[in-house]
């Protein structure tokens, strides 16, 4: 079933929000790695500090930067999905090349396969978003 131009551009809107909100969120996390490195750069750093507080900060900053990436890999599928409707693209499967049916959209609006193509994905190389 192909999408009616509102369905679509509803679902425009809620790509750009989420753009939005990723973008902003990637800026924070950004913010908060280089406060850690400031905090590494003082010259009382490691001095009085004990080994298990270290180990504490570059543990926040590996998740952190790990929270980064995920969120990078979201963009990424948003800004693909947002070109892929400026193209007339948006809404088929990447792979069988069929139409994502509208439900799987809505809840899922940088979706690129159709729930069969996604299963037999995850089935063969694990999860994530595709």
């Amino acid at each position: 079933m192909v999408m009616t131009d509102e369905q679509l551009e509803a679902i425009r809107a809620r790509l750009q929000q989420a753009l939005a909100e990723t973008t902003a969120e990637i800026s924070e996390i950004d913010e908060q790695v280089r406060s850690f490195g400031a905090g590494e750069q003082d010259a009382s750093y490691g001095v009085d500090n004990h080994i298990g507080d270290q180990a504490d900060v570059v543990y926040e900053q590996e998740r952190l930067l790990s929270v980064r990436d995920r969120l990078a890999d979201r963009k990424v599928l948003i800004e693909r999905a947002i070109t892929k409707m400026d193209q007339g693209e948006y809404g088929y499967c990447e792979n069988c090349k069929r139409p994502i049916p509208p439900d799987r959209l809505e809840a899922l609006p940088f979706a690129r396969y159709c729930i069969d193509c996604q299963a037999d994905m995850d089935r063969r190389q694990g999860g994530g978003w595709r």
